[in-house]
């Protein structure tokens, strides 16, 4: 019993010794000012080709579309075993859409929520689906 007891506050002693410095230096003894920085605002116009299309400037964007539309034409029914596990409705759906909806992705140049589930609406999609597969689609784009 004394043996545990001696062991315990040793430990104890040792987790605290080790831990008290780096809660001291944790302490903000005295507030540091922020620094002030002018704000600027800068407009920048995104590059214009021929015949008024806009071009985006990013390559990591464009190389992330290009890859989820592979994946909708290449990798259809694996992508619906994937989707399964989040809705087996949606997944029905887009395993058998794969093809309509890699060319509506390739169609459209605006990779916002509203307008990816107003397009798969159009090409026959159920409201309550195109919602979530445009959720998706936008959250794997990053945009």
């Amino acid at each position: 019993m004394k043996k545990k007891l001696v062991t315990s506050v040793l430990a104890l002693s040792m987790v605290v010794s080790a831990l008290a410095p780096a809660a001291s230096f944790a302490s903000a003894a005295k507030p540091v000012p922020a620094p002030v920085v002018p704000v600027v605002a800068v407009k920048t116009t995104p590059p214009v080709t021929g015949q008024g299309q806009v071009q985006p400037d990013n390559l990591i964007s464009n190389i992330i579309r290009k890859a989820i539309i592979a994946s909708l034409r290449y990798g259809g029914p694996y992508l619906g075993k994937m989707l399964q596990r989040l809705s087996p409705k949606a997944a029905e759906w887009v395993t058998k859409n794969t093809g309509r909806i890699a060319d509506f992705l390739e169609a459209i140049s605006d990779w916002q929520e509203a307008t990816i589930a107003s397009g798969l609406v159009a090409i026959g999609c159920p409201p309550d689906i195109a919602i979530h597969i445009a959720y998706v689609i936008v959250l794997i784009a990053g945009f």
